[in-house]
């Protein structure tokens, strides 16, 4: 154990695991157990409990075995939507883009009574959106690509955030009282997080 927790301060460590190809192993001092998750970039990663040892971490994401294969091909299933959107990056005015993201996220502000600090807009990799202990948001530019209710569930999300640092019932609760579809928006965009990899032109 105490081999282990001297090398979890060097982690994250990225692993082939199996037949199930690059595993991204980061510690947290927050988890209180094992957790898995399948980023919509096709990344696998495990949250690294404190008091977890490595092999313990690396017989868990083979149990799941199978939920992760489920999950690869919910990703590829995810492409043919993706498609949709995609050619609409061709002919994507950034600056204008960012101007409507910006002035659209002061308008659902102000409706719901939000308030935050920084903005910035960016082409990220690998998240729609994040908002920091500052209240600064991040935006994706190609939340200019996504029908309107989308695009502004995400930005909700995101301003939710601002008062509620995690995901939990409040969180769900407070997205549930602007959007009472606020799960099944969230399924929606979830199927489209393969647009998140396609690069700019």
């Amino acid at each position: 154990m105490k081999k282990f927790l001297t090398t979890v301060k060097k982690l994250p460590v990225v692993k082939e695991v199996g037949d199930i190809g690059q595993v991204s192993f980061v510690p947290s001092h927050r988890a209180r157990r094992i957790n898995l998750t399948v980023k919509v970039t096709g990344e696998v990663r495990v949250a690294v409990p404190k008091r977890a040892s490595f092999k313990d971490a690396e017989r868990f994401v083979l149990s799941k075995r199978e939920w992760i294969k489920r999950q690869f091909n919910r990703l590829e299933g995810s492409q043919s939507v993706v498609d949709e959107y995609a050619g609409r990056i061709e002919n994507l005015d950034i600056d204008k883009a960012a101007a409507g993201i910006a002035e659209r996220l002061r308008e659902i502000a102000a409706e719901f009574g939000f308030s935050y600090n920084r903005l910035t807009i960016r082409n990220q990799k690998t998240r729609w959106g994040s908002c920091s202990m500052k209240n600064n948001l991040s935006l994706n530019i190609k939340l200019a690509l996504l029908p309107g209710e989308l695009r502004d569930f995400i930005l909700v999300h995101e301003l939710a955030h601002t008062e509620i640092k995690n995901h939990g019932p409040a969180f769900w609760q407070k997205l549930e009282n602007i959007y009472p579809n606020a799960r099944e928006l969230d399924k929606q965009i979830n199927r489209l997080g393969a647009l998140l990899r396609i690069p700019l032109s």
